[in-house]
């Protein structure tokens, strides 16, 4: 498999408008050009467990998703067939709208969860698997705690890896998601936030002004490596 590209956010904020020597205050929200980003959640099964994808362009065109910013909201799932043994998980993929006039931060929860040395990252919170679902949400309250299902079926979340991070969208341009992916013994592992207790797998996502073109992951460990072939940045403004 190939390296994942993350991609960021851009939000389009507020101007103040001037009215003979009075400043009048626009209406707050977010600043990014469109007004939903349409995540895509794209899962992967084969025999080295599963694999997420949230980016639409990582080197690998089989594994790519839909992801984008527009002022439609997207209803259909959009994911790449995937190739050889790696086939759609449709149980755990899933696209949701975030309509970003409805609150200031984009409050990403990541959830993963671990089963028998493999790996399983979530972040949306409508798959039909409602057990592996994350808290992801846009409101006007930043969240400071990690709202993630329980898992099952002999799978646990890993509180070392799993975290979650509020972008301020009303303030900055853009919103560069990074997608780390890092592979063991043909397992993989798929991070996004940049703030999870287990520092050693951190991406570079941010919210910024300055759209990113360079990937920011850090080296993994323990036997984990980073697969530059599945991973990916992308700024979404």
């Amino acid at each position: 498999m190939r390296r994942l590209s993350l991609v960021v956010v851009a939000v389009a904020g507020a101007v103040g408008l001037v009215f003979g020597s009075t400043a009048v205050a626009a209406p707050s929200g977010p600043r990014l050009a469109q007004r939903y980003l349409n995540l895509h959640q794209c899962v992967y099964y084969g025999s080295g467990g599963h694999y997420t994808n949230v980016l639409p362009n990582t080197a690998d065109a089989h594994f790519n998703t839909g992801t984008n910013v527009s002022n439609a909201p997207d209803t259909s799932l959009s994911c790449g067939p995937g190739d050889g043994a790696w086939r759609q998980a449709l149980a755990n993929s899933a696209v949701k709208a975030f309509d970003l006039t409805a609150g200031r931060y984009l409050n990403l929860h990541q959830c993963v969860y671990f089963s028998g040395g493999q790996h399983y990252t979530a972040v949306l919170p409508n798959t039909p698997n409602v057990n592996f679902n994350a808290g992801t949400n846009v409101s006007d309250t930043p969240d400071t705690k990690l709202n993630c299902a329980p898992g099952g079926g002999g799978w646990n979340l890993v509180l070392a890896n799993s975290a979650v991070r509020s972008f301020d969208l009303a303030t900055h341009r853009y919103l560069n998601l990074h997608q780390c992916v890092w592979t063991s013994a043909g397992m993989y592992y798929m991070g996004l936030l940049p703030n999870t207790p287990n520092v050693n797998f951190n991406a570079g996502s941010n919210e910024s002004d300055t759209a990113d073109t360079a990937l920011s992951c850090h080296p993994g460990g323990g036997g984990w490596s980073l697969d530059g072939a599945a991973s990916a940045v992308r700024a979404l403004g």
